[in-house]
């Protein structure tokens, strides 16, 4: 579509033809678990009418996302469910989308289907629970979430400790932008223990915790640094690492001193960038990854610890992390315009945020951080992730809006992070209230 996203009602109008579907499901095995969900499936059975009309309807709201400007979702993240006796809904990825209404028919060998997106109704008296957003899909995706409370009798120690293990000698920035995710995603305390060389206490923000330990030849943390981190990992809430941790001989065997560590005595955990690399590269590395942690690859990395390759990755993006998050038993959260978080049961749900703002570099090591706080302050995995993400998302979208989409830095993004918390704050709080 050309031009400005259009105003008013966007309809979307698909015709399938029933035979052309059945033949796909019958000649492209992977057809059917691409693009429909699990539910999709058992509801169409050996129905190919079904099938088409499921299809059909997936096209039309693509094409409704189209017409709004809206990033379009994948085939699979759009489900149709249809109760016994009563009409069809959508959700996409795994929420309502306010205002959208579908209709579907199939008849003479085509399936028919027309959706509908109305519009929100012009400003008028804040809605309960409303938070001032007027895009339905970033107000129904807020109401799913869930953050740490701010009790008033709080203090430091209610909101945990975040432990950053991160950093390079020719990285020095990541360990500082995580550890700053950290801090404004509302920890209580930040610790940073980077190798000696990989930034000194003037590069971080003075809140941090630093500690330096050996550095090896390749100017990673050496094996024995483990022995500086064993009391650290007694005294934190949750673990974030990778960032900026280079791709030295000695890194490998740092992780997999560090993984046996935690397998003993865990402690809630975020892995992204060089830790995941290096995950990709030694597999038994990968499998010591504890149940329930938390993956934040991008596309690029996400390939690689699938040995796929990109353009596979991001033909069905929702279905990757899935497969991955199934497989670890952990979370997955595969960045990009609109960020997939797949759970460890493979539980889908996609992010409504895209924006160019949020790409630059530093921008993953500040949601690391962030996520790392949520987990330090109690929230489940998959809670934090899902949380993490919108935050992060969401002040993205703000900082494009109020100055720009180039030329932001991943610090700014940091600090626009903390309004962005309090929105989702207070529509939570409104929610509850109202």
């Amino acid at each position: 579509m050309n031009g400005s996203p259009a105003r008013g009602p966007v309809l979307g109008v698909d015709v399938a033809a029933v035979d052309r579907i059945a033949r796909a499901l019958r000649r492209h095995p992977g057809f059917g678990s691409r693009c429909f969900t699990e539910g999709e499936a058992r509801t169409s059975g050996s129905r190919p009418e079904r099938w088409a009309g499921r299809w059909a309807v997936k096209e039309a709201v693509r094409k409704v996302y189209g017409g709004r400007g809206w990033p379009i979702p994948a085939y699979r993240a759009i489900e149709v469910r249809r109760p016994p006796g009563r009409a069809p809904t959508v959700v996409v990825g795994g929420a309502a989308v306010p205002g959208l209404a579908v209709s579907l028919t199939h008849d003479a060998g085509v399936a028919i289907a027309v959706a509908v997106h109305l519009e929100p109704a012009p400003p008028g008296p804040p809605e309960p629970g409303g938070g001032g957003w007027t895009d339905p899909r970033l107000l129904a995706a807020a109401r799913g979430l869930r953050l740490p409370a701010r009790a008033l009798d709080a203090h430091k120690g209610t909101f945990g400790t975040v432990l950053v293990v991160a950093g390079h000698t020719a990285y020095p920035g990541a360990a500082v932008l995580c550890a700053l995710g950290a801090l404004r995603g509302g920890a209580g305390r930040v610790r940073a223990v980077v190798p000696v060389g990989a930034g000194g206490p003037g590069a971080f923000p003075p809140e941090v915790i630093l500690g330096t330990v050996a550095a090896g030849p390749g100017g990673g943390f050496a094996p024995s640094a483990l022995g500086m981190l064993a009391d650290e990992l007694d005294q934190v809430q949750a673990l974030a690492v990778g960032p900026g941790l280079g791709r030295a001989p000695e890194t490998q065997g740092f992780l997999h001193g560090l993984l046996d560590r935690l397998a003993t005595r865990p402690v809630p955990l975020v892995l992204d960038a060089d830790a995941l690399n290096a995950c990709a590269t030694d597999r038994s590395l990968l499998a010591k990854v504890p149940p329930l942690s938390i993956l934040t690859p991008h596309p690029a990395e996400m390939a690689r610890l699938c040995s796929m390759s990109v353009t596979q990755v991001e033909a069905d993006r929702p279905a990757a992390a899935a497969g991955l998050a199934r497989r670890l038993g952990a979370v997955v959260v595969l960045k990009g315009a609109s960020t997939v978080v797949a759970d460890a049961a493979g539980v889908t749900s996609v992010d409504p945020h895209a924006t160019a703002a949020l790409a630059t570099g530093g921008s993953g090591d500040v949601l690391t951080g962030l996520i790392g706080a949520l987990l330090a302050q109690g929230l489940a995995a998959a809670d934090a992730a899902r949380c993490g993400v919108f935050v992060h998302g969401e002040a993205g979208r703000r900082l494009a809006e109020a100055r720009g989409r180039a030329g932001l830095l991943a610090s700014e993004i940091a600090a626009a992070t903390v309004e962005a918390q309090e929105q989702l704050r207070r529509t939570l709080e409104g929610q509850r209230s109202g």
